[in-house]
């Protein structure tokens, strides 16, 4: 009975310990068992299909795993969105001289802005959160006066289009397998390069890195034109899936991309982070917003409005669960 009582204590703490450091991905194990238990045919191979193809999936989660690079390093970016939505008009005006063109504009643009808000947050000394949100707006702006203040169709019959439509196996879309090799090569790059490594130096104590030979300034300019290269192949995928650059698309999608990083664990403060665990919370946010779209049809109405009040209520406490544990944990070193 003595052993049994010392062992039930360290059997909790280990518990404990478990949940804290894999808290997204059993809220997400939770969603995912919820839904089976509580809706007929919520795998079907259409549901699995449209989730899988969802711009809270493929869009969403570009734009996080290039922001978890940028927070990481300390630093925030709030110009994703409007560089998403301005691509997507960019790729549906060159798309007539070609798909390939299109796309290499877009992520060619997308990447022009990132290197443009690095050299000001790097070089000029300006906060990225002043930078960045100038930036969104001045977007946002280019989005309408290339759009002329309305929309810009593509044709159905675009190989923009036949692409994103297209299924492996008549189940996986070809974008998702496309988010799935940047999320692949981003785990590489940010557990296994020396770039990864600078990263979390700089997000961990910029005068620290700098101290150390670091090149911080490289390293900064270099994640937010990753994160607007990501944020302009999310403008692609949005131009194909609407098959209209809209230049009022994406409204509040920074915010988004942003509540899944956090949701993942990265710090805002930098320092540390993961890639696997932003894009749990992607998935967790796009099962989220899948379920409360299943609601509507069992009796409980919630409209888009109430949707967005209770995705963000429910951000909100994983958000406070994850720092009450990590003040319970102490100080937590850069890793």
């Amino acid at each position: 009975m003595e052993a049994l009582t010392r062992h039930v204590p360290a059997g909790f703490a280990r518990a404990r310990t478990l949940a804290r450091g894999n808290g997204p991905a059993l809220i997400l194990a939770g969603a995912l068992l919820f839904a089976l238990v509580r809706y007929d045919g919520f795998y079907n191979t259409f549901n699995v299909s449209a989730i899988l193809s969802s711009t809270d999936l493929l869009c969403i989660g570009l734009m996080a795993i290039g922001l978890t690079f940028v927070i990481s390093a300390g630093e925030i970016d709030l110009s994703v969105a409007g560089i998403a939505a301005t691509t997507s008009i960019i790729a549906a005006r060159v798309v007539p001289y070609g798909s390939w063109l299109a796309v290499l504009a877009a992520v060619g643009a997308g990447l022009l802005v990132g290197l443009v808000n690095g050299a000001l947050v790097a070089y000029v000394r300006l906060p990225s959160f002043i930078v960045t949100l100038a930036m969104l707006l001045a977007m946002r702006g280019s989005a309408l006066i290339l759009a002329d203040r309305g929309r810009v169709p593509i044709d159905y019959s675009s190989p923009l289009v036949t692409f994103y439509n297209a299924k492996v196996g008549g189940l996986v879309p070809a974008p998702f397998l496309v988010v799935m090799v940047v999320f692949a090569l981003g785990v590489v790059t940010y557990n296994r390069t020396s770039f990864g490594t600078h990263l979390l130096a700089v997000g961990g104590n910029l005068s620290a890195a700098e101290l150390m030979g670091l090149r911080a300034e490289r390293t900064r300019v270099a994640v937010f034109a990753l994160t607007g290269a990501l944020s302009g192949l999310a403008g692609v995928f949005l131009l194909a899936k609407t098959t209209t650059g809209n230049p009022l698309e994406g409204q509040g999608w920074e915010l988004t991309a942003i509540a899944a990083v956090v949701l993942g664990g990265t710090l805002l403060t930098g320092g540390r982070g993961s890639v696997v665990s932003t894009m749990v919370g992607v998935a967790l946010l796009a099962i989220v917003f899948q379920i409360l779209n299943y609601e509507n049809g069992q009796g409980i109405a919630i409209n888009s409005y109430w949707q967005n009040v209770i995705r963000g209520l429910f951000v909100l406490a994983i958000v406070v669960v994850q720092a009450r544990g990590l003040r319970s944990r102490g100080p937590v070193a850069a890793t």
